[in-house]
């Protein structure tokens, strides 16, 4: 009896669900600490200065230019691929290069759920990472002044997009032990980013919109600007490479040393989902179409984001009025510059406009934007001019005096009424007149067609242009004859003769 009463009283064990979080918790942080991920981070940064900040600086101060390549075109992706794979590849072969594989079987976590903790901080330094870098590259922009709106859905597609190249580095290192399977895993991230931008360039529809270096259709003027980024594709993407994450990680979970038959069957049940889930996503990727606003995905659109971004324009001039949106300020004395001589060479006649205003540029499905025509319209006529889509001085090399002879050429075109076409022969040389006049010579205007994209309506044969002619045959010289006119003789007779001008009722030889 005394020896039952003098027995100690045994304290109940603590519940085992409290112990594996905490568990859990102190090996992620272990993995955190000696993780390889933060020894590359400098060299990232160095790289990612030289080749995403450094170029971006030449573009005028518009994030949708100054992002343009280091976003839309997946520079800031391209930088950290092959390390972040690499990366991941070294800490997932750790094991089987150290022979310590048998060990970490045998422990009584099962040996998945520790692949993915020492996963997890190499994904947690990765993504960590290129946030940060590219919140400081946006902190520096917004000190510069940049206009319009950050493409933060670019951001999101930036950071899936290390996930999904640190799962699959990490996925090649555990499913191949070697000390080579972190080149390996390197050299198939710089070779898949190549051939995303290889196939990117070539391909403006279909399937391939779903790459994240693929930058045709979805990443020009006027976003963030006079209309809002449209989070079509960039949803897809993101479903695209967590699909792939998904996928890359549980095919680790399958293995009979990954662990139970349950475990086993959830990560075959998980690696089928991502699977599926990237499919779905490449096909929703095909159905896009493309709106005025960039690529509709019809099943992930929304139509409030078609709604244009409020704004209260920017006006100047007295008597011709030239209105910009205000985050094009900065350009509205230049514009007004550029209209001015061709406004006095149209005043007085018949359609003439009284105001030029800033429109939305319209998607094209590859990058360039030139050849995008103005209108007029309205009563009393309005000038319609899509500013974003006719170039910026120093955007991809444009010269002020190559933006101010494309807002005459396109001015004069509209007024003629050739509309998106290359005009009649009529409307061609009265245009060419009209230019003269407005101290545009004939002789450069061959150039200047060309470089607003209208050379390539007057083509007619297949292959590659040559160039644009020179400026010689009927239509020149009947454009030199009424350039040779009087001022006010031109203008009488353009003011009884435009009407049939437009309507196409007059051929070269009714022309004076």
């Amino acid at each position: 009896m005394t020896a039952a009463t003098d027995a100690p009283v045994r304290r109940p064990l603590a519940p085992a669900g409290g112990a594996v979080p905490l568990t859990a918790a102190r090996l992620l942080r272990l993995e955190l600490r000696h993780n390889a991920m933060p020894w590359l981070l400098p060299l990232i940064a160095a790289l990612f200065w030289f080749d995403s900040y450094r170029p971006s600086t030449a573009m005028p101060p518009y994030w949708v230019l100054r992002t343009f390549w280091n976003m839309g075109q997946g520079a800031t992706i391209i930088d950290f691929a092959p390390f972040v794979a690499g990366a991941a590849a070294w800490v997932g072969s750790r094991d089987g290069r150290r022979g310590t594989a048998d060990l970490v079987t045998a422990a009584a976590r099962p040996r998945w759920a520790v692949q993915l903790a020492a996963w997890a901080a190499t994904a947690i330094w990765a993504v960590g990472g290129y946030l940060a870098f590219v919140g400081v590259l946006f902190a520096v922009y917004a000190h510069q002044g940049v206009r319009g709106e950050p493409p933060w859905w670019w951001v999101a597609v930036g950071a899936a997009a290390v996930l999904a190249f640190s799962a699959a580095g990490f996925a090649v290192g555990a499913l191949y032990p070697s000390r080579f399977a972190a080149p390996l895993a390197a050299f198939g991230a710089v070779f898949a980013m190549l051939m995303s931008s290889r196939i990117g360039f070539s391909h403006t529809s279909g399937w391939a919109q779903i790459l994240p270096t693929n930058s045709n259709g979805n990443f020009q003027p006027d976003s963030g600007m006079l209309y809002p980024w449209l989070p079509d594709l960039p949803i897809a993407r993101i479903m695209f490479l967590a699909g792939i994450t998904v996928a890359a990680l549980c095919l680790l979970g399958l293995p009979a040393a990954a662990g139970g038959p349950r475990l086993r069957r959830a990560a075959a049940v998980a690696t089928v989902a991502g699977l599926a889930a990237a499919g779905t996503a490449a096909g929703l990727a095909g159905t896009a179409r493309l709106g005025p606003h960039g690529l509709v995905i019809p099943a992930l659109h929304d139509a409030a984001n078609d709604r244009p971004i409020a704004n209260v324009p920017d006006c100047e001039g007295s008597g011709f009025r030239v209105c910009l949106n205000p985050d094009y300020r900065p350009e509205l004395t230049a514009v007004t510059a550029a209209l001015a001589p061709v406004v006095r060479e149209v005043a007085g006649l018949p359609g003439a406009p009284t105001r030029a205003t800033q429109v939305a540029a319209a998607y094209s499905a590859g990058e360039g934007q030139g050849g995008q025509a103005m209108t007029i319209s309205g009563r009393p006529p309005v000038l319609g001019m899509p500013l974003g889509a006719l170039g910026i001085p120093g955007a991809f090399g444009w010269t002020d005096g190559e933006v101010a002879g494309q807002l005459r050429l396109l001015f004069v075109h509209a007024f003629v009424g050739a509309g998106t076409s290359i005009g009649t022969p009529a409307q061609q040389a009265v245009q060419a007149a009209l230019l003269q006049g407005a101290g545009l010579p004939i002789a450069r205007q061959p150039n200047l067609l060309a470089s607003a994209g209208l050379w390539s309506l007057a083509r007619t044969t297949g292959g590659p242009a040559p160039g644009p002619p020179p400026a010689t045959g009927p239509v020149y010289a009947v454009a030199r004859r009424l350039a040779a006119m009087s001022a006010g003789a031109r203008h009488a007779w353009l003011a009884a003769h435009l009407a049939a001008l437009r309507a196409d009722h007059l051929t070269l030889a009714q022309l004076p």
